[in-house]
């Protein structure tokens, strides 16, 4: 049986999915000596509209009947007190709104990463008031340091299962008021032996990157559904000028995107950039999709002090970590030049910034 160092008691309001690794953390943290409390968060899914009843066995992932039902059963094994707490409308204003707002302007955006700003490291934070607590805790793969009282966002223990990428962007003074338990630990199957051993039993859940509230991961139904003029079809262009093809709009291509380009050239094919202008899709290559030069908006510090030319920026989650030969920070964009350069680096994704583990920031990429 692992074993836990005792902790002071402290209340801590610890965010269930109804997976694994939401569950442990919960059973880790109460073995530590927390006082526990689990709150299973209900967001918008798109069945909730009548013109989309045909969708009501949908469920958003993050909270579906099933996660709720084994977050319950968690609660009432631990001996813990469970609520559930609706977020639907926030989800759709701050999260959903954002992910099609992002594809109107051409970007492809990153809903998780404006999910943990906006809901699980914002509008959770808000409801420590209502439970008297001190702490939120999740079940993401991340570490906490705490140099001297300072607060650090770092990688976790973990570095296949790493989520700091989803993580840059939550405001810097949560830090202190946060735990991440299973970010603590060296494998899943540490995890996994943990949740066997206390008994734990959920549904099995498969990892996944897809987004949540879309269901099926199609994209572009979920896109057409919801956004009518989001963008009209046009032609595809090669490097080279010639027309070779017909796309089905702007905005459901990516950077770097390789299927479901159809032309008439017997090779794959990505997307090399997006001209909005004359509303052409622009292919090639892949060498063709590589670029040196990075642009991040909107730049969110949690270690101002480690900004230098020895950080490092990952510009996509388990993407590698790149080199940076120059930088310069004005304001809240900073540019950046990559030493050996990178592919398929898409506008709207994120580029965050390492020192080693530990996270300095990030922002929105420009190039």
């Amino acid at each position: 049986m692992v074993s836990f160092t005792s902790k002071k008691n402290k209340r801590v309001l610890v965010a269930l999915s109804g997976g694994v690794d939401s569950a442990v953390a919960a059973y880790t943290l109460k073995m530590q000596g927390y006082e526990v409390f689990g709150v299973h968060m209900k967001f918008w899914t798109e069945s909730e509209g009548k013109e989309y009843s045909h969708l009501s066995a949908k469920d958003n992932k993050c909270c579906s009947i099933e996660g709720v039902e084994d977050a319950r059963n968690l609660c009432n094994r631990l001996g813990i007190p469970f609520y559930v707490l609706n977020f639907r409308e926030d989800f759709k204003d701050d999260i959903v709104s954002y992910f099609i707002s992002s594809f109107r302007q051409g970007l492809t955006p990153n809903p998780c990463v404006m999910c943990n700003k906006k809901i699980k490291f914002g509008l959770l934070y808000t409801k420590l008031k209502d439970f008297d607590a001190d702490y939120v805790a999740t079940g993401h793969y991340a570490r906490i340091i705490n140099k001297r009282g300072d607060y650090y966002l770092s990688r976790s223990k973990d570095l296949n299962k790493d989520q700091s990428y989803f993580l840059h962007n939550i405001d810097k003074d949560v830090l202190s008021k946060t735990l991440f338990p299973i970010g603590e630990f060296e494998s899943k199957d540490i995890v996994r032996k943990i949740a066997e051993e206390a008994g734990i039993r959920i549904t099995a859940k498969k990892d996944s990157q897809e987004i949540c509230f879309i269901p099926g991961n199609d994209y572009k139904g979920f896109l057409s559904r919801n956004v009518q003029d989001i963008s009209d079809p046009g032609d595809i262009v090669g490097t080279n000028g010639e027309v070779i093809g017909r796309h089905i709009g702007l905005s459901f291509y990516t950077i770097g995107q390789r299927k479901g380009i159809e032309t008439k050239i017997n090779r794959p094919l990505y997307v090399v950039k997006k001209n909005f202008r004359d509303n052409t899709l622009i292919v090639g290559d892949i060498e063709d999709c590589k670029i040196y030069d990075i642009n991040l908006k909107k730049i969110n510090l949690l270690s101002k002090g480690s900004i230098s030319k020895n950080m490092k920026i990952q510009v996509r989650y388990r993407g590698k970590v790149l080199d940076i030969s120059e930088y310069n920070l004005s304001g809240d964009e900073i540019e950046i030049k990559l030493r050996d350069g990178e592919i398929a680096v898409a506008p709207g994704q994120y580029g965050v910034l390492y020192n080693d583990n530990i996270v300095i920031g990030g922002g929105v990429i420009s190039i």
